[in-house]
């Protein structure tokens, strides 16, 4: 996952909402050979990763075929990961907005190569130039707004951070600078998928149109067989504070740090995700996670062929930059196959979702530990077992 918020730390983020609301108890598939192949594949990648806590799931054409959990969601005092642990999706979650944003485009709301600025008026620098294609396709060329003066000091690590204060979209828009040769290069953009999330609420009217208007497309992926889902969350509540996974970051000069507390608060960090955050946006369980891309890439519930066609082929921008990447999409290998997902990685929380889109198989795993390419090291484990295991 490229860098940005951490050390001026990753991106993360949320916007605000529910998705599944069913929490019923778990209905794991009975052990088998690959379902015991597949928990030592992530006993093996958890032990390699440093033992975070962790949620993993493996669907095939909208069925769980094998959940795993392992390790804390919280060090001190221990507590375990659950069927129920949330944790933080970070830039995972651009796929899910630009999912709800191309969704807009085929009901005639929004336009691909419109400039911004028929949204926002001239309120986002280079509006009159930057599209909405090259908002997902991360080729608006806006610098890192992360490091800018204005909001560095105020994330976290900076002298102003203060975890339990509310951010704004105009505390993000003092930090934007105009795009650098908009639609000419692929550069992996937070900033760009801020500005996506301000265009959308000012599209919907205000964010909390906006949330409703996610939370109806979002619900249309439903759930899993056979359990009815597990919570993907679009709001920053306090109250799901005690479900919360604490993400724990590795610093050279501090060690072990948790994201939660280091910096003094006592709840849900206001940077982990929600709004005005647009490149991060989500949080929940891994099978909340797996079930979205599987209706997206899988099942093709939530756009029309040709959308999800166009979002997977790799942009000629990105493919020049040996990074292939459509829109909010990326095309990675592993086990020899071709997946079609998002990482994520940002306030100690490090996700990894994927479709094998030729199979129907659909691997989620999501993390609590940042620094150790967890995320990554445990997906790779799983799809070696699963490819041993089914051909």
């Amino acid at each position: 996952m490229p860098a940005t918020r951490t050390r001026a730390l990753l991106a993360l983020v949320t916007l605000t909402g529910l998705l599944v609301t069913a929490t019923p108890a778990t209905a794991s598939p009975p052990k088998t050979g690959l379902t015991e192949a597949l928990d030592a594949a992530l006993a093996k990648g958890a032990a390699t990763a440093g033992d975070p806590g962790v949620q993993a799931v493996i669907l095939r054409d909208g069925r769980l075929v094998w959940s795993g959990r392992s390790g804390n969601a919280v060090d001190d005092p221990p507590a375990p990961v659950t069927d129920e642990t949330m944790f933080g999706f970070a830039s995972y979650s651009k796929l899910l907005l630009a999912a709800y944003a191309l969704s807009q485009v085929e009901a005639g709301k929004l336009a691909m190569d419109t400039p911004i600025r028929a949204y926002v008026g001239n309120d986002v620098p280079g509006s009159g130039v930057v599209t909405l294609r090259m908002l997902l396709t991360h080729t608006g060329g806006y610098p890192d707004v992360y490091e800018s003066p204005e909001l560095a000091p105020v994330m976290p690590g900076g002298d102003r951070y203060r975890p339990g204060v509310p951010y704004t979209w105009q505390m993000i828009a003092r930090g934007l600078r105009a795009p650098v040769n908009p639609g000419k290069k692929y550069s992996y953009s937070n900033t760009g998928f801020l500005i996506l999330a301000h265009v959308l609420s000012v599209r919907a009217g205000g964010d909390r149109k906006l949330t409703a208007a996610v939370n109806a497309f979002t619900a249309r992926a439903g759930s899993v067989v056979p359990e009815d889902g597990r919570v993907l969350t679009m709001e920053r509540k306090q109250s799901d504070y005690a479900r919360f996974a604490h993400g724990y970051e590795d610093f050279p000069d501090l060690g072990k740090v948790d994201m939660f507390t280091h910096f003094g608060d006592t709840g849900i960090p206001a940077d982990m995700f929600g709004l005005p955050w647009g490149d991060g946006l989500f949080a929940g369980t891994a099978l909340g996670g797996a079930q979205f891309i599987d209706a997206l890439y899988t099942r093709k519930r939530l756009l029309k062929p040709a959308t999800v066609k166009a979002m997977t082929k790799p942009t000629p921008q990105s493919v020049a930059a040996k990074e292939p990447y459509g829109m909010a999409t990326e095309i990675f290998e592993a086990g020899d196959r071709i997946w079609l997902g998002h990482s994520g990685a940002y306030g100690g929380f490090n996700t990894l979702g994927g479709t094998d889109q030729a199979r129907g198989v659909t691997l989620m795993v999501v993390t609590n530990r940042l620094g150790t390419r967890a995320a990554d090291t445990i997906f790779k484990q799983l799809v070696k077992a699963y490819g041993s295991a089914t051909g």
